[in-house]
């Protein structure tokens, strides 16, 4: 059976399992300039549904690549949302994670396209270099799984 592209509620969030991908690009993060755009596309209050993909479930677990980093507490914003939570934590990667969970996703694919755009959805020089520092934390692993070339010519792309 095919696993579904996406997570309806958020009963499966966790440190573990965190909200990355489309979703997450555009969750309006405090402070940060990119992303943001179609967050009701993902995160519909009014009918309690939520598409979200879930690292190491719709998306591969990265930890190997990146650690911890950029993967934050989003469980009073989505309170201050109308989100009904309790005696729970929910975690959700920043706008450069899930970029970077997106990047890896695709390299480890048959893919030969990759949607993420830099330019577009970083467009400041400091936005973008945040974005390169996540993927160099990420270098060791996609060498080691011989996707560094594929990633690294992609990124020449943009």
């Amino acid at each position: 059976m095919t696993q579904p592209l996406f997570d309806f509620d958020l009963k499966r969030v966790s440190r573990r399992h965190y909200i990355t991908g489309k979703a997450a690009i555009n969750f309006p993060q405090p402070g940060c300039i990119t992303g943001g755009w179609h967050f009701l596309s993902y995160f519909d209050r009014d009918s309690g549904v939520a598409k979200v993909s879930l690292a190491g479930i719709h998306y591969p677990d990265t930890d190997a690549f990146f650690g911890d980093t950029g993967i934050t507490d989003v469980t009073e914003q989505l309170r201050k949302r109308g989100w009904p939570i309790v005696d729970k934590k929910l975690f959700m990667a920043d706008h450069y994670r899930a970029a970077a969970d997106m990047i890896v996703k695709w390299s480890l694919s048959d893919s030969r396209y990759c949607n993420v755009e830099v330019a577009e959805w970083f467009p400041s020089p400091e936005a973008t270099q945040r974005l390169l520092g996540i993927l160099n934390l990420g270098k060791p692993k996609l060498s080691e799984l011989n996707r560094l070339q594929k990633v690294e010519a992609w990124l020449s792309s943009q």
